[in-house]
């Protein structure tokens, strides 16, 4: 019975962890600026969420690698739009300087 109430509690745990990206991916998609996240911060949680997923898979645990393995992706996510729009705003602060 408190191994089952462990699995639970990992799995909501998991569950948290997978979705936590949800509030800044939409702030980054709404305001169209990543000023205000750490691309190290970013890539931290991607490295992080790929050796859990590793983990899930090599102790064969499919709840563990799914929700893993879906948090490496979303955070990949994150870092890409990250990447995308601080260069946008590099970019536009260039243009504007050479007018």
């Amino acid at each position: 019975m408190v191994e089952l109430g462990l699995t639970v509690f990992g799995i909501i745990g998991s569950v948290l962890l997978s979705f936590a990206f949800l509030p800044q991916c939409y702030r980054m998609l709404s305001t169209k600026s990543a000023r205000d996240i750490s691309a190290y911060y970013v890539l931290i949680l991607v490295a992080g969420s790929f050796c859990l997923t590793v983990y899930g898979y090599g102790i064969a645990d499919v709840i563990v690698f799914i929700l893993n393995l879906y948090a490496t992706l979303a955070n990949a996510e994150l870092l890409l739009l990250k990447l995308y729009y601080d260069s946008s705003e590099k970019t536009g602060r260039s243009q504007s300087h050479e007018k």
